[in-house]
């Protein structure tokens, strides 16, 4: 029973990182150097690139971060 509610929490996990970054000076360099390497890796990444520009978006990347397991947060 305990491996069972141990395991649970990941069926809900949509993506094992959740990659924060603001601004274009370290999307197309450091950013996107460690989305690829963590990728390449079988880390499952999210990064804003997957929604479309233009919508209200706080409530779906609210909820993308609440199924991520981890974050990184890249300051620049």
């Amino acid at each position: 029973m305990a491996s069972s509610s141990s395991s649970a929490p990941n069926r809900n996990r949509s993506f094992d990182v959740f990659l924060s970054f603001r601004g274009e000076d370290t999307r197309y360099s450091f950013t996107d150097h460690l989305f690829v390497s963590l990728e390449g890796r079988g880390i499952h990444t999210f990064r804003d690139h997957k929604l479309e520009r233009g919508e209200d978006i706080e409530q779906e990347l609210l909820g993308i971060i609440e199924r991520s397991r981890f974050s990184i947060i890249v300051f620049s």
